[in-house]
């Protein structure tokens, strides 16, 4: 299994894609579709999914365009189906004083919430991590996770936007990604990468 990112879109937003020996799946499509798809050219194995790890708007901006050329599933935690269509509750309408314009998406998902899950030749365990956003995500495999915005390398996740709450994210970090492996690479939805054992003293646990 190999990860590779692309950051893209205005606030610098991580798109995975994660690769099998003959597949790939594609996490959070943030936009600039145009690299989305030269970067699934060169990998050249087909796409078999797209995980959303929550529906801010910096996280779909490309969904629509990915969807309008590759027929696969959408796959997220059902409390957030209808941020794709209500910039209020996506954060794209918090920004639009800044010229960011509105988005929204026609993307039908399917409900994932916690356990074991396989799609083609990716298994994974998916955990609800919420907090940042109420329906976040978190998808582990073997060799790595992908955690949204919930946990950044010696930060954590923003909690002003829709029913985002600061108690709600501390207890998904320290109650579900603390149990995870301490060594086990942990990919967020900005940034670089960090893990268990790097965020023990992260300052933003402790309402600092």
């Amino acid at each position: 299994m190999r990860i590779s990112n692309l950051s893209l879109g205005l606030v610098d937003t991580n798109a995975y894609f994660i690769e099998s020996d003959n597949s790939v799946l594609l996490v959070d499509p943030a936009g600039e579709s145009d690299k989305i798809f030269k970067q699934l050219n060169q990998i050249n194995k087909p796409l078999k999914a797209i995980l959303l790890t929550h529906a801010h708007f910096d996280h779909i901006g490309a969904l629509d365009d990915v969807l309008s050329k590759y027929d696969v599933p959408v796959y997220m935690h059902k409390e957030e189906f209808s941020f794709l269509t209500d910039p209020e509750k996506n954060g794209s309408s918090k920004f639009k004083q800044y010229g960011m314009p509105l988005t929204t998406s026609k993307a039908q998902p399917i409900a994932l919430d916690e356990g074991n899950f396989t799609i083609d030749e990716f298994k994974f365990n998916v955990l609800h991590t919420p907090g940042h956003s109420p329906g976040s995500l978190t998808y582990v495999f073997d060799d790595f996770a992908v955690v949204g915005d919930t946990l950044f390398n010696n930060g954590i996740g923003r909690t002003d936007l829709y029913r985002g709450d600061y108690e709600t994210l501390v207890d998904s970090i320290k109650d579900k990604l603390f149990e995870l492996d301490g060594d086990l690479p942990l990919f967020p939805g900005h940034g670089q990468y960090t893990t268990v054992d790097d965020e023990q003293l992260n300052p933003y646990l402790d309402g600092q």
